[in-house]
């Protein structure tokens, strides 16, 4: 199982808790503004707020053959600062959401991804899932950003 280690980030303008609330809303399913690149859905009663919280990922590459499904948990989350989730599925392993503020009121937003494949397919192509995975954070960056502007 190849391992995948990568580090993406992006100034997004507008403060850490506001950035924090529409990431949580993404992962809830109320919004869908990472489409058509990610797609998320809450599983089970628990807030996706709440540490244990479950919910499902799809990934939808250009190709069908790299549609990765995962089932996430939030391992641990503090409001406006950080979120600390475990993967299962497709992929094995943990990402990490970090919210700092800037000086100019805006968020440093960075996304840390360090996880190995679980499917056959995955690992043939991993030496590309680093840059897919950055390309597809980065298009999520811009598209929280639009969101954000629009509210």
């Amino acid at each position: 199982m190849p391992k995948i280690d990568v580090t993406d980030e992006a100034i997004i303008d507008s403060p850490p808790l506001v950035v924090y609330n529409a990431i949580l809303a993404e992962f809830s399913g109320i919004t869908h503004w990472w489409m058509p690149y990610l797609g998320f859905k809450l599983r089970g009663d628990a807030p996706v707020d709440h540490e244990g919280a479950v919910f499902d990922l799809t990934v939808f590459p250009k190709s069908r053959i790299m549609q990765s499904k995962i089932s996430v948990k939030v391992n641990k989350i503090v409001e406006a600062k950080s979120i600390e989730l475990d993967f299962s599925g497709d992929f094995l392993g943990t990402e990490k959401y970090t919210f700092e503020p800037t000086n100019e009121g805006k968020t440093k937003l960075q996304i840390h991804l360090d996880a190995k494949t679980n499917r056959l397919a995955l690992s043939l192509f991993s030496p590309f899932i680093g840059k897919g995975h950055s390309g597809n954070m980065q298009k999520g960056f811009k598209a929280c950003s639009s969101y954000l502007c629009k509210k």
